[in-house]
């Protein structure tokens, strides 16, 4: 037989197995839109995971004293002495973490102050949307200026250029004014997430304004090359070296952690496309099925079909085909689905939900190739049926 008279014979016997057809083909639709819905939503979740992790602006590594009972500190002395000293270390800031409350007419609330220095903008990630970040002389004076968010510049105000307004801080019980210098892109969303929203508003203000240059640092954060137990040997040698410090220098690696949270999201997306895959295990089982019953109601006519000259492989190609036109109709009903759970779920969540046209080639494809496996073992047993037996019936 001719490839033309193999295609318009398939058609006709998909058309011809009704009801059987239409639920091998609804088994591989039910497939392909579980796989493409779980892979469009799980591109988003991903997506805005991997945004909301590097939106917390920590990066490079932090170094803290592994025994705080020993009464010494690491003071900004320390990240001066890192930074000549450590080749690896590009940027070192001590930061200084204190909690307060801020104000300005009727809007107050609970904040966690942040002292740093003028490498902030080098040693955190941050996104800054109006004004600048502060200088040195600001850093290490105690010059009331302040650099805040986006969501408590819109609070306050009302939008997001307010560089130069005021903001009133209470520190210690002591109300002070500080001038707003700098406004940068929000930071806490997914911890408040996380947190059922308790998470503080974060304010940066100058470190000396929270420590004093004797003070200890709570930590101190690092931007460096190299691998984490090799930045905590230099640092230990510098610090039980020129500062003569006794306790233990500990370090952690935040980019590696931010890194394993993101690879994390992205493995459970593959688990889920995993569990959605078993529906094409099934679908994969019932076309299978299907065709085999399609081979013993047509033991007759496929007789007739070798009496008039068609050849075992000429058999063998009709019910692959078969078998592939219905996996791929069914494919394409399940990806006309998807498209439509993905328009509404887009409708409800405001988040772009579409499956790519890669996830969209890949289910097709997959869907075909089940449809050509499943029907290998009934186009086997069809293409070795006895011609003369089966029309004896």
């Amino acid at each position: 037989m001719r490839g033309s008279d193999l295609i318009r014979l398939a058609f006709g016997q998909v058309k011809r197995g009704g009801v059987r057809s239409l639920l091998c083909g609804c088994t591989v639709a039910i497939g392909v839109c579980a796989i493409s819905v779980i892979g469009a939503v799980g591109d988003v979740a991903q997506d805005e995971m991997h945004e909301a992790i590097h939106a917390i602006g920590l990066r490079g590594m932090t170094c803290y004293l592994e025994d705080a009972q020993s009464g010494e500190v690491l003071t900004p002395a320390f990240a001066e002495a890192v930074m000549e000293s450590c080749p690896d270390v590009q940027t070192a800031m001590p930061v200084k973490y204190q909690t307060g409350r801020y104000q300005n007419g009727f809007h107050s609330g609970d904040a966690l102050l942040f002292g740093v220095d003028e490498n902030m903008g080098q040693v955190l990630d941050v996104d800054l949307l109006s004004g600048r970040l502060l200088t040195a002389g600001e850093a290490n004076g105690q010059v009331r200026r302040v650099v805040i968010s986006q969501t408590l510049a819109e609070q306050l105000y009302g939008r997001v250029d307010v560089a130069g307004r005021d903001l009133y801080l209470t520190i210690d019980g002591q109300e002070q004014i500080f001038e707003i210098v700098g406004i940068i892109r929000d930071q806490t969303q997914m911890l408040s997430g996380i947190a059922g929203g308790s998470v503080p508003t974060i304010i940066y203000l100058p470190y000396a304004v929270v420590a004093d240059a004797g003070q200890g640092a709570d930590q101190v954060l690092l931007s460096c090359t190299g691998d984490t137990q090799t930045i905590e040997r230099q640092l230990n040698a510098i610090a039980q070296g020129p500062l003569g410090l006794h306790s233990k220098i500990g370090v952690q690696n935040l980019s590696g952690y931010l890194g394993t949270v993101d690879k994390l999201a992205e493995q459970a997306v593959w688990v889920f496309l995993l569990v959605a895959g078993i529906s094409m295990i099934v679908a994969l089982g019932a076309v299978a099925g299907g065709m085999l019953s399609a081979a013993h109601e047509m033991r007759e006519e496929i007789g007739i079909y070798r009496a008039i000259g068609a050849r075992q492989t000429d058999v063998f190609w009709l019910f692959v085909l078969q078998a592939a036109l219905i996996c791929a109709l069914g494919a394409a009903c399940g990806l006309l689905a998807a498209h439509g759970l993905c328009l509404a779920a887009s409708h409800w969540t405001g988040y772009a939900v579409s499956a790519s046209p890669q996830l969209m080639t890949g289910c097709f494809g997959v869907a075909v190739g089940c449809g050509v496996l499943s029907g290998i073992a009934p186009a086997l047993h069809a293409a070795h049926l006895d011609p003369v037996q089966t029309m004896r019936g």
